[in-house]
């Protein structure tokens, strides 16, 4: 009797999760119905902050450019690296017009750098 009430719990408890997932899939629309339709598929800016990520920025960056059927722009924000993070990102921008190359500007007293570096690229 206790794993019958149990199992009839678990049943219902895992009802709002389903029930979750049905609106979210009747709501979910591809890319290709917006394109086609009176939608307008807006493209997508991929703001990336940078410092000193030379050894997996161009992994990351050509990750990104890997995204089907997307309008998509790549704009990495080199805050000051030292490690040849921008002349990557410079040779990734001359192959892929999507690529953008940003450089940051001196970090503001108060300011912390990521936080800046995030908001230097959304004021972009």
């Amino acid at each position: 009797m206790l794993f019958s009430v149990l199992a009839v719990l678990a049943l219902l408890a895992s009802l709002l999760p389903a029930g979750l997932y049905w609106q979210n899939r009747l709501l979910y629309r591809r890319a290709s119905d917006l394109a086609s339709g009176n939608d307008t598929l807006r493209g997508v800016s991929l703001l990336v902050p940078a410092r000193n990520e030379a050894a997996g920025i161009s992994d990351s960056v050509n990750a990104a450019l890997q995204s089907e059927q997307i309008d998509l722009e790549v704009v990495v924000l080199d805050d000051h690296s030292t490690d040849g993070t921008a002349e990557i990102v410079s040779r990734l921008s001359q192959r892929d017009p999507r690529v953008r190359l940003e450089s940051a500007p001196p970090l503001p007293a108060g300011w912390c750098g990521k936080q800046h570096a995030c908001f230097v690229l959304a004021s972009l």
